[in-house]
């Protein structure tokens, strides 16, 4: 499993924000559950561990993402990668946000 997430540099500095401030944060969240970096250029990757429990805790990560007003207002993309495949998580936001 791997998350990739990028950003809109000029969404991130109309915040007043550079875009090594985003991808800090992000990182800063991904590796206090030691979730490594594998690729750190315009697209952070963060891969699994290989642990039963990594899938549970990288959705909570990515769901407190989603539910922050400066992630959603500077992310170019999230997307989630597993075995089954692809998802775009952004485009899923509005029903993490708003669910029925």
């Amino acid at each position: 499993m791997n998350v990739r997430i990028s950003f809109d540099n000029a969404a991130v500095e109309r915040r007043g924000h550079t875009l090594e401030d985003a991808h800090q944060t992000i990182k800063s969240l991904f590796t206090v559950h030691d979730f490594p970096c594998v690729s750190d250029g315009d697209v952070l990757v963060f891969k699994d561990k290989g642990h039963g429990d990594d899938f549970a805790i990288m959705w909570d990560i990515i769901l407190s993402l989603l539910r922050a007003d400066w992630f959603m207002g500077c992310a170019a993309s999230c997307v989630w990668q597993d075995e089954a495949g692809e998802e775009d998580v952004l485009a899923q936001a509005g029903k993490i946000q708003n669910p029925i």
